[in-house]
């Protein structure tokens, strides 16, 4: 059930998109976040009756050390006349350099743990290092890619550049951590005012009121995930707004069979990390 119920590029999302990360040309802003999440769509195939949860993340650090991301993200599914509840929890760090990237994730299904995943990256111009220390220990080499903080603020670049397409492989530390994503991320145009979004807090609504962003849409497909025709083919996609600041909001996050929306309710800048 985790794949199809949980799997979410589990810390791509939490350090790229879901979580509200803001950025600017001096590093991420750290801050805790909270989105609710609802069922949008479903297809008979998925035998989904409703799906509701929430993710909440948290990002501490600086510029000149780099950052620690803590995430959670739960669901309780009603399928089948049986209610399934999912429970997946993240602490991820990645060096300032870009260079170092150490990952923690832990998936709960009905309270019982179902997984264990823990281990580092290490980034050379020759390709990724992963050092994978539960629920094994073994060492895989893969293809030069960015990390995640890396990729949101390619992001973030390519949109203030007016570019329209992003394309990237991105290693995340998800599944179970032994393989590359590829990604591409498509850009809108920019608009002015954006305001508020059905199902926010009044109060948090209006602070966007004068702010801009750009509708963006990332798609995540496994390495050689080719079909018959020739065609890549998703595994997912999140689409949101995004804003010049880097806080991400309006989510939709589609699966093969179903589809979930993802309301920004509660965002809270923290103290910036000092440097030495």
């Amino acid at each position: 059930m985790k794949n199809k119920f949980i799997h979410l590029g589990a810390v791509a999302l939490a350090a790229t998109f879901t979580g509200a990360v803001a950025a600017s040309a001096a590093g991420f802003i750290p801050h805790r976040a909270v989105y609710d999440l609802s069922l949008k769509e479903a297809s008979d195939r998925s035998g989904i009756n409703n799906m509701t949860g929430r993710i909440v993340y948290e990002l501490k650090g600086s510029e000149c050390e780099g950052y620690a991301a803590r995430y959670r993200f739960s669901t309780k599914v009603e399928i089948g006349g049986k209610t399934l509840v999912n429970d997946q929890r993240s602490t991820t760090f990645e060096s300032a350099d870009g260079k170092r990237f150490d990952f923690i994730t832990q998936y709960f299904l009905n309270g019982q743990q179902e997984q264990d995943l823990r281990g580092s990256a290490s980034k050379s111009d020759t390709g990724i290092t992963v050092e994978l220390k539960k629920p094994d220990e073994r060492e895989v080499k893969l293809d030069p890619a960015i990390f995640m903080n890396q990729h949101l603020e390619k992001i973030i670049e390519a949109a203030r550049q007016k570019e329209t397409i992003y394309t990237a492989k991105v290693f995340d530390g998800s599944d179970n951590g032994d393989e590359l994503v590829d990604t591409t991320t498509i850009i809108g145009k920019k608009k002015a005012n954006v305001g508020s979004f059905e199902g926010e807090p009044e109060k948090l609504g209006k602070k966007f009121d004068n702010s801009t962003g750009w509708p963006v849409s990332v798609s995540y497909y496994k390495v050689n995930n080719i079909a018959g025709g020739g065609e890549k083919l998703p595994t997912y996609q999140v689409s949101f707004m995004l804003h010049e600041d880097g806080v991400s909001r309006n989510l939709t996050m589609q699966y093969e069979d179903y589809s979930m929306k993802g309301v920004l309710k509660e965002i809270t800048y923290l103290k910036v990390g000092e440097c030495e």
